[in-house]
């Protein structure tokens, strides 16, 4: 299921051009928060902004149209989607995160069935629209934050997001179901945005490949954090802030051994 809002939309162009909120602000004449509300679905841009970005970045103005149109239809059923979203999310804990149909899903929200397959075809369609929607608050976490330690940055940035979802991110992480396409999503997206902090990797003298070694940080990462999420009562993230640093900077065999 494709979600053409203009909030994903002005976020790739923006992404693309490889501009921050505040970069892609200047250009455009407005303010970086003006931006941020943009891509968080805060406010919608009016016809005026998306013709200057149209002009700006090479854009057809039909396609900033079009996208604005999505988001609008987006908004008139966020409700209905959030319904959906919670008895996917039921059904996966209620059946240890077993599979469940979409039938089966859509009969749990209690939408018309018709209605609400145009919403959501798949189980799949679901998780990827959790996905974007917590990725859309971290990518302006991240936006906002400068630092050129990606660990302080998730510490700072990434870790309040995702405790905000952690009821959500629990259940994602423990389904067998949701578990393999969840965390092949994070491994893809965030491999990607770690990549450039490789840039001086040094291959002559390491003892692993520059691939190696993001795969394995990025996989290392994620594993602090879902085990920290998926505690029964997960620690606050002020207060988890120093044990995620201290974990990720220290070597394993001195958590074994100290």
């Amino acid at each position: 299921m494709k979600f053409n809002t203009i909030q994903h939309t002005l976020q790739n162009i923006r992404t693309k051009q490889n501009l921050t909120q505040v970069d892609f602000a200047e250009k455009i004449f407005v303010s970086r928060q003006t931006v941020s509300n943009w891509e968080r679905g805060i406010s919608i841009p009016p016809v005026t902004a998306l013709s200057i970005i149209a002009n700006t970045f090479d854009v057809p103005l039909t396609q900033l149209l079009s996208a604005l149109d999505g988001e609008q239809a987006n908004r008139e059923h966020a409700a209905e989607r959030q319904l959906i979203v919670e008895a996917f999310l039921t059904l996966l804990h209620r059946h240890n995160g077993q599979y469940s149909t979409i039938d089966l899903i859509i009969a749990e929200s209690g939408i018309d069935y018709e209605h609400a397959i145009t919403l959501f075809n798949s189980p799949s369609a679901i998780l990827q629209y959790i996905a974007q929607q917590i990725d859309a608050q971290v990518i302006a976490a991240l936006d906002n934050y400068s630092d050129d330690d990606p660990l302080m940055m998730i510490a700072d940035a990434v870790l309040p997001v995702l405790y905000q979802h952690n009821h959500t991110l629990k259940i994602l992480y423990t389904g067998h179901y949701a578990n393999g396409e969840w965390l092949t999503f994070l491994k893809n997206s965030y491999q990607k945005w770690a990549a450039p902090f490789f840039d001086n990797y040094d291959i002559t003298t390491a003892p692993v490949s520059r691939k190696f070694a993001i795969e394995l940080t990025v996989k290392t990462t994620l594993s602090i954090i879902s085990t920290w999420l998926t505690q029964p009562v997960p620690t606050p993230p002020d207060q988890f802030r120093q044990t995620f640093l201290h974990l990720t900077r220290t070597p394993i065999i001195k958590l074994i051994c100290p």
